[in-house]
């Protein structure tokens, strides 16, 4: 998906204009060293840069100095700037007004204002992280005439989850809605949401059976998808440290 074929209001949808998340989504590509593209005249000059601080006192978003000096003395005269990079396949984007030079740590750099909106183009099928059996978490649906089931979480997204039972107990139907469902996410919290389910099919690995399903959430939250991408980024950037990536 580009900026290009998805609509305005499927833009809306995934920009946000609440502070706390977009200082979170700030202060996250800092952490990652994410490589950002700045595009500015009218898309006919682009600097890559990284994130270096958020300075919420004083309303500033510092960034690296670029390397050619022509093209940095350009980019402090342009009043429109836009920022995208695409972390673990997320597009995020944002944009500023004017640039204007800085000194970060005895070094010269960029500073400009933290923007008021965010976007962030992530759709379900984007991206699907699959779970190392040590972060698997648990999904407990309560039920109303019986006692909580407790499925482990295989693989999750911002868009939803695959979740196994041992055994063959699970009697529910594509379609069906689960609205009371939990997820502890290690490190995070317990994330409370619905669930529809989307596929069911059974699993057989080393002569054990399961019950897997897959389920989509049902109007997630923006703060239960920060949770969410918080625990997707964890567990990558373990995974990265493991394989010394």
């Amino acid at each position: 998906m580009s900026s290009q074929t998805i609509s305005v209001d499927e833009l809306e949808k995934f920009t946000t204009h609440n502070r706390r998340e977009i200082l979170f989504y700030l202060h996250q590509l800092i952490n990652d060293g994410e490589r950002i593209s700045v595009t500015f005249n009218e898309g006919k000059e682009t600097v890559l840069t990284v994130l270096l601080q958020v300075n919420e006192a004083e309303n500033m978003l510092i960034f690296d100095w670029g390397g050619s000096e022509t093209t940095n003395r350009k980019l402090m005269q342009s009043e429109r700037n836009f920022f995208v990079c695409a972390p673990h396949g997320v597009k995020n984007q944002f944009m500023s007004g004017m640039v204007y030079e800085t000194i970060y740590k005895k070094r010269r750099a960029f500073a400009t204002r933290i923007p008021d909106h965010y976007t962030r183009l992530q759709r379900r099928e984007f991206f699907r992280l699959a779970l190392p059996m040590t972060r698997r978490p648990t999904c407990i649906i309560q039920q109303d005439d019986k006692p909580a089931l407790e499925l482990t979480v295989v693989d999750l997204s911002i868009g939803g989850i695959a979740a196994e039972l041992s055994g063959s107990q699970l009697a529910y139907e594509i379609g069906q809605t689960l609205q009371r469902a939990q997820i502890e996410l290690k490190g995070v919290g317990t994330l409370e949401v619905a669930l529809e389910i989307r596929d069911k099919c059974t699993v057989q690995r080393g002569g054990k059976v399961a019950d897997r399903i897959g389920c989509r959430f049902i109007n997630l939250s923006h703060a239960v998808e920060n949770q969410l991408q918080r625990f997707i980024t964890s567990v990558q950037r373990e995974e990265r440290a493991r394989l010394g990536g």
